[in-house]
Formats: structure tokens, C-alpha cells, sequence
């Protein structure tokens, strides 16, 4: 289900005219890892090759040159390739898409949500209220929760105790660095770690360390966090992975936020209270876009939705908000453990 929204989601980037490149991924194992790691980069080949995906191993001493200027071939023992993995800039992907929802007559407006309700019966063409912190009150016969990290907020201004946990993540840029060509995205799954260079500049980020719940109380409305200095340790075992001559001082850090649920899964589907409103929430970018398509095929045409990614999957039966909470800060480390897309 999840490489079919990653399929759809490509579709629509590749024509998107900027902010996504198909520069593949590899994944490795190295002299550092278990007597296991090699055999899970082939089971991720397999697995791949069983959903349709091209992939292939390569010996490493036929590593891309691209990745070679920052990974040590000579310890790398297992390689996973993956070419029609992608990249994004979000930011500019976005923009890219704007601007072609622009064309076909959309608007856009922005102000912080303070409140939703439903004004109207079934069938009435303005049903759903969105009040905003300025004032503003915005009539609408659909509304999209889709507020990332900020979802159980949205949510909960419906009534509605949404099970996604924000994740506090860390990621790195070196400084400027001379010799780095952009290729495919690297991971090291059995670290938890991956790397990719962005332009002139290499980055690196790690799942290796506890987990960091992150309160919807402390996101600030541009969702960055104040940098850990717990998150230097384990940016530097991430960097063991680096040949000696690429590891960096960050001239950057990011504390990222990652929106978890209990089974690593998004929501998607209508409220199950508020008729004409509908969540898509948990979405990365890996999968938003066929989710998207997804979506609008259910709210104009009542297409089916998949039924694991229902709102309210995770009814009384599934116990406790913390049992909820800790069965997703439990998936954290492994988000690509059991993927391909």
C-alpha cells in the first residue's frame, strides 16, 4: 500500500518541473556492522524486486563515484542499489506545486487555526467553519486536516484525540566542502544512520539514540527545536560511517520533528465524527502526494480508502494513550526497517 502512495507521489514530483531529482539510493553494510547487516541489504533488495521496484547489489568496489569522495568503499561488505529512489527539496517542491494549483484556480491564505465546526447539515454547500487567530472565519464544504507534526492540535480543536507523536531528530550540514558531487541518497540501515551531499555541503542524520517525544506545547509555528547536546554523540558514531578525510564539524544542526504514529503508518479518511472533514496526517514526503490523489478520489467520487490508514484505527481496544505513545517511540529507530520506497 505504502509503495503504491510512494509510486503515485513520484508520478506527480517527476512532473512537477523542479524540487525532485531520481538520484537513486544505495544501502550499506560495512565492516562495522553484524554478521546480519549484509544479509539485510539483500533481504531489502529482495523485498524490492518483490513489489516491482528496480534493484540490484553491487560489489563495493563499484560504488557510484559520486558517494565514494564520502564513503569508504574498502568497508563497505554489502550494497544495496535502488535507482529510482528520489530526493526533494521540499521547499521548492512545494513551491513548484503551488504555483500549478495556482493555474487551475486555487487560493491560498494562511493565519494560525484556532477553531473548527461544523455550521451546516449534510449537503449544505458551506457545512465546515475554520476560524482563524485573526479573526478571520473561513466556510468551506470540505476541510483537510493536514498539519504535520501540528495534527493532534487540528484535531483535538474537533474533538478528536489523534495518536501521532512528534519526534525529536537530529541532522547535520558540514560546511562547504570541495570534491562533492550530488548522487544517490545513503543509508546504513543497520546503524540507523544515512547521508546525502546537498550541493557543496555533505549532511548526515541518525535514528541511533532514544527517543525525544517532543509536547505539541513546544513546537514553534516554524517547527524547528532548539539543538540537543545530547545529539552530538550521536552525530559523531553517525559519522564513524564517513571516510576519516569527510567527517565534519557541523556548520549547521538541525532538530528536526517527526510525526510518529503506533504502526509507522499515516491517517487518512474521513473524521469519524465531523461529516465534511477529513485527516491526512503522518504523511512524509515519501508517500503525500498519492495520498493526496487518494483523497480527493474519496471526497468527490467516495472511492474506498485503505482501511489501515482509518482515523480511528486505534479505538479503546488498543488501550492507553501511552501504550500508544510508547508503541510509537518504539518504531522510531526502525522507521525504514520493513520498507522499500
Amino acid at each position: 500500500m505504502l509503495t503504491d502512495l510512494a509510486r503515485a507521489s513520484v508520478a506527480l514530483y517527476d512532473g512537477a518541473g523542479a524540487g525532485f531529482q531520481r538520484l537513486g539510493g544505495l544501502e550499506l553494510a560495512s565492516t562495522a556492522s553484524t554478521a546480519s547487516g549484509a544479509r539485510e541489504v539483500q533481504r531489502r533488495v529482495e523485498a524490492a524486486h518483490e513489489a516491482g521496484l528496480q534493484a540490484q547489489l553491487l560489489d563495493p568496489d563499484a560504488l557510484p563515484a559520486e558517494v565514494t569522495g564520502f564513503v569508504d568503499a574498502s568497508s563497505v561488505v554489502a550494497a544495496g542499489h535502488f535507482p529510482e529512489d528520489g530526493v526533494t527539496s521540499p521547499k521548492v517542491l512545494t513551491a513548484a506545486l503551488a504555483e500549478r494549483a495556482r493555474a487551475r484556480g486555487a487560493h491560498f491564505t494562511s493565519g494560525k487555526v484556532v477553531g473548527i465546526d461544523v455550521a451546516g447539515p449534510a449537503g449544505a454547500s458551506e457545512r465546515v467553519r475554520v476560524h482563524t487567530r485573526d479573526g478571520r472565519t473561513l466556510s468551506a464544504l470540505t476541510v483537510v486536516l493536514a498539519g504535520g507534526v501540528w495534527g493532534p492540535h487540528l484535531a483535538a480543536l474537533t474533538g478528536l484525540d489523534l495518536p501521532l507523536f512528534p519526534v525529536a531528530h537530529p541532522y547535520t550540514y558540514s560546511a562547504p566542502k570541495t570534491g562533492l558531487t550530488s548522487g544517490p541518497f545513503v543509508r546504513w540501515p543497520e546503524h540507523h544512520a544515512y547521508a546525502r551531499v546537498h550541493g557543496e555541503r555533505l549532511g548526515i542524520g541518525s535514528y541511533d539514540h532514544v527517543p525525544v517525544p517532543v509536547e505539541q506545547a513546544d513546537l514553534t509555528e516554524g517547527a524547528g527545536l532548539a539543538w540537543r547536546g545530547d545529539f552530538d554523540g550521536v552525530v559523531d558514531a553517525a559519522q564513524r560511517l564517513l571516510l576519516p578525510g569527510a567527517r565534519f564539524t557541523p556548520q549547521e544542526r538541525v532538530n528536526g520533528v517527526f510525526a510518529m504514529t503506533p504502526d509507522n503508518l499515516p491517517f487518512l479518511g474521513p473524521h469519524p465524527q465531523l461529516e465534511g472533514v477529513w485527516v491526512a496526517q503522518a504523511l512524509w514526503v515519501t508517500h503525500a502526494a498519492g495520498a493526496a490523489e487518494r483523497l480527493v478520489a474519496a471526497v468527490l467520487e467516495d472511492a474506498p480508502l485503505p482501511a489501515d490508514l482509518a482515523v480511528d484505527r486505534f479505538g479503546s481496544a488498543s488501550g492507553s494513550v501511552e501504550d500508544l505513545r510508547r508503541a510509537a517511540l518504539r518504531l522510531y529507530r526502525d522507521i525504514y526497517a520493513n520498507d522499500r520506497t
